[in-house]
């Protein structure tokens, strides 16, 4: 799912030396090195580091640059973009570590959640979960010191990129706080919670990293929210039936946390009385055993709700691919996102 290596390669360099940097902090004329890395800092630097290097697909990376090469091929590969892409990065780490907290998740792509790790490096369980909080803001912290560094010689395009990050992230959380209370239709979390910073952000952030016309900024939002919902669904059913060592997740981690699901939503509305008893009274129960999960997933194939999903999997996925194909945009960019929107949308993992 990579369309540049070379540039995803530069992200994992420059994610590279932004930890490093930590560590070693530069001292320029303008700020001097005020602040020194201590032991504490070290163990949560290396519990950031080994999430945000442990897997992941980089796609939001990969977004950012495609983004930028539908305007400008060339500014796709300039360092600003390199340094918003690894920051976009960093703020996935951030949402993980906390999101693990609140879901309970004890693990994330393939090894241990990053509040587990630090519970048995503490040898207590809330002190794991008081040190995950911090990394988190530690993760926080390193995107912003990404976005502040940007080399960006228009001041109002840096203006631009700046303010659309701060807004990609306070969406973010609108969303996953809405997700908790459960106050709001499955769509429109998946918008808000995931489209908004898998899609929608990174691939705006590259248009405006290439200068691109503020009459085109509509479009690329309406292509990288169906891209951001058609990611999400898949990413609900991987959850459920995906093969646990390719998607780094138990099987069941989702009805065990209670996410209401668009997958949920659709068994629910097509269920009869007491099979919508059932999911009201074990969707994200403690006590839900290996034979509830076994139930759910009889549900979900015999009410349709995975074919359902499936359509809407397929239909957002074209309703992108509607819309780039109408943008006078550059071949090459244009290229790379539609291989990229359907490799997303037929993934495994």
């Amino acid at each position: 799912m990579i369309p540049d290596p070379t540039f995803i390669t530069a992200v994992e360099a420059r994610l590279a030396r932004c930890f490093d940097d930590v560590r070693q902090p530069a001292t320029t004329a303008s700020l001097p090195a005020l602040f020194e890395a201590t032991p504490q800092e070290d163990m949560l630097l290396e519990a950031v580091r080994d999430l945000t290097f442990r897997g992941g697909k980089r796609l939001r990376a990969q977004l950012v640059h495609i983004g930028a090469a539908l305007f400008d091929p060339v500014a796709a590969s300039h360092g600003a973009t390199v340094d918003v892409a690894a920051a976009v990065e960093l703020l996935q780490t951030y949402f993980l570590i906390h999101d693990d907290i609140m879901d309970g998740d004890e693990t994330r792509r393939g090894g241990p959640s990053v509040h587990v790790a630090l519970g048995a490096r503490c040898q207590s369980d809330a002190m794991g979960m008081q040190q995950a909080i911090l990394a988190g803001d530690l993760a926080c912290a390193l995107q912003e010191s990404l976005m502040a560094g940007l080399d960006i010689a228009d001041a109002q395009r840096r203006t631009r990129v700046t303010a659309l990050f701060a807004h990609m992230h306070r969406t973010v959380i609108r969303g996953q706080s809405l997700d908790l209370l459960g106050t709001a239709p499955p769509e429109t979390i998946v918008r808000l919670k995931t489209a908004s910073y898998t899609t929608e952000g990174p691939l705006l952030l590259g248009a405006l990293l290439a200068d691109a016309p503020a009459s085109a900024l509509v479009p690329v939002r309406d292509i990288a929210s169906a891209l951001g919902i058609a990611f999400q669904y898949r990413d609900d059913l991987l959850s459920l039936f995906g093969a646990p060592e390719k998607t780094g997740k138990p099987t069941g981690s989702d009805l065990r946390a209670g996410k209401k699901t668009h997958l949920v939503a659709m068994a629910w509305e097509r269920a009869d009385t007491a099979t919508r008893a059932f999911i009201d009274a074990h969707l994200g129960a403690a006590h839900l055993s290996d034979n509830d999960i076994a139930t759910f997933f009889d549900i979900f194939r015999h009410t349709g709700a995975i074919a359902a999903v499936e359509s809407a999997i397929a239909h957002h996925t074209d309703r992108a691919l509607q819309v780039l194909s109408r943008m006078s945009v550059s071949p090459v960019g244009k290229s790379a996102l539609r291989a990229l929107a359907i490799q997303m949308a037929q993934r495994d993992a």
